[in-house]
């Protein structure tokens, strides 16, 4: 099977949202865990507080702090992820992929390479992305939209399944 596509800067938002989902919510509960005990711990052990009293002076204001430090880091991420794309023409070339028993052969006007299956480690699927990983870090991205049909994209969902295990 043969495809072509030229990625977009959506393409690398919903890759680095899927790669790094899971890490970031990890990080994000323990983070309001102990700001939540580091607020309340203090006012219980000054005793006789009130249920609504620690809700308005502890609680309520911990977790409005922690809702805008997760909005600023989410357009933070977004501003970064443009400013990535933006610096790096060669990304937003036109990709050609041929898939075959042996891997995946993938060229731009910048280069050409010729991937064995056993380089990628794993793949992920999103909404409208494959994330097909080399390693922990590193991945390709082929979006569905490169696929003429559904038949096609299930082919090569198929192809990843047959030869990479899934995460």
């Amino acid at each position: 099977m043969r495809f072509i596509y030229r990625l977009n800067v959506n393409d690398l938002k919903e890759a680095n949202q899927a790669h790094s989902q899971q890490t970031w919510l990890i990080y994000y509960i323990f983070i309001v865990v102990i700001i939540v005990l580091t607020s309340v711990i203090p006012l219980l052990v000054q005793g006789d507080v009130s249920v609504n009293e620690l809700l308005l002076s502890a609680i309520v204001p911990t977790l409005l702090f922690l809702a805008l430090l997760y909005s600023v880091f989410y357009i933070v991420q977004n501003l970064a992820i443009k400013r990535a794309w933006k610096s790096q023409p060669g990304v937003q070339s036109e990709i050609s992929v041929e898939t075959t028993a042996e891997g995946l052969q993938i060229n731009t006007e910048f280069a050409e390479s010729k991937h064995k299956w056993p380089l990628y480690t794993h793949w992920k699927e999103t909404a409208n992305l494959f994330i097909v990983y080399q390693s922990n870090q590193v991945f390709n991205l082929f979006p569905k939209r490169a696929f003429n049909c559904e038949a096609e994209v299930d082919e090569f969902r198929e192809l990843l399944r047959v030869n990479l295990p899934k995460k």
